[in-house]
């Protein structure tokens, strides 16, 4: 058995130096005695390099619940962005739908026929016909036109906001909207809260009429950020007072007041005027009121002369008049001294 193992090793051995030697060969051939790249063969004269080969992860896709977390138009934008550099077929979107689907959504499609669920184009007509947007195309654009800038909001927030309205409006328009560019600059040029910042961009806007959105918007934060050409000015209504702070603590020179804190101060203050007016007025009333009802102590109260009841004057009296004791007294004495007399003649 040893004879034999040594036999067999002897044989490997030679075949690894006839294949070493083969190696040799081919390498002298291809760069030469001196180790560079011969000259009479230049089509094998490219030299070998190592190259580094990146493989980019796959894109995670998030999942789709219904109701509750993305949204239908966000969620089949992340779909379409994961599924483009995949070669799938119509089953496998399909199922690479039902499996990004959760909770409600998916429930619905799973309870779908088999050749429903099968075709990706109908899971997506499914899903919008439940999740999509219901509004109509005149109550979007409506909701897009009354878009003001809302008070604290501030001009990305608002700028934003005016997007996504267009966004759905574009959704559920029949055509194609090629103005759409347009109608969101001058929207959100029109109805800007700050008057001075809006005829600011007006004219900005006159001056380049190609101007988009986002430039007219880099413009306004610019404006704000920097003041007006005649100096330093207070912050602006449309941005928040928490700015505000911050603005005025990285800026500690600025002595221009915030137009809104001032008119803040003169509300405040014209309240307490008018609060003081009233407490005079209160004990006013108090202090006329007060002899006409009240009692002092060691005093008679007071008796109306007509009616004969207390807490008022005969002058301010508008009952029946009540004759005193007195006068009861002295005309009853008169009625019997009218009778007695006839008796005595």
């Amino acid at each position: 058995m040893e004879e034999e193992e040594l036999r067999q090793l002897k044989n490997v051995i030679l075949q690894l130096k006839a294949e070493n030697e083969r190696l040799k060969q081919e390498q002298m051939a291809i760069y030469g005695p001196s180790g560079h790249s011969s000259a009479a063969s230049p089509s094998t004269s490219v030299l070998q390099r190592e190259r580094l080969v990146v493989v980019p992860r796959e894109r995670k896709c998030p999942s789709f619940r219904g109701r509750t977390g993305i949204s239908l138009a966000e969620w089949l934008e992340e779909v379409e962005a994961c599924t483009r550099s995949r070669q799938l077929t119509d089953l496998e979107q399909a199922l690479f739908l039902f499996d990004h689907l959760e909770g409600e959504a998916r429930e619905e499609i799973r309870f779908r026929p088999r050749g429903e669920r099968e075709d990706p184009a109908r899971v997506i007509a499914a899903l919008r016909e439940l999740y999509g947007c219901v509004d109509s195309y005149v109550a979007l654009q409506k909701a897009f036109f009354s878009r003001h800038q809302q008070e604290g909001e501030t001009l990305q927030e608002f700028s934003l906001a005016l997007m996504s309205l267009m966004a759905a409006v574009k959704q559920q328009a029949p055509t194609d909207m090629p103005n759409a560019e347009e109608l969101l600059r001058d929207q959100f040029v029109e109805h800007v809260s700050d008057g001075a910042l809006r005829r600011e961009l007006k004219q900005f806007v006159r001056r380049n009429l190609t101007a988009t959105l986002l430039e007219v918007r880099a413009e306004a934060i610019r404006w704000e950020r920097e003041g007006s050409s005649g100096g330093a000015r207070g912050r602006s209504y449309s941005v928040p007072s928490v700015f505000g702070l911050q603005y005025g603590v990285q800026c500690p020179q600025t002595t221009a007041a915030s137009p809104m804190r001032s008119e803040l101060t003169e509300m405040r203050e014209m309240l307490k005027l008018q609060q003081e007016q009233l407490n005079k007025l209160t004990e006013g009333l108090l202090a006329l009121q007060g002899p006409r009802w009240s009692n002092p102590a060691g005093r008679s109260p007071l008796i109306c002369r007509r009616c004969r009841q207390p807490g008022h004057f005969a002058k301010d009296c508008d009952g029946v008049r009540v004759p005193s004791q007195s006068t009861a007294h002295s005309q009853q004495s008169g009625r019997q001294g009218g009778r007695v007399a006839p008796s005595e003649n």
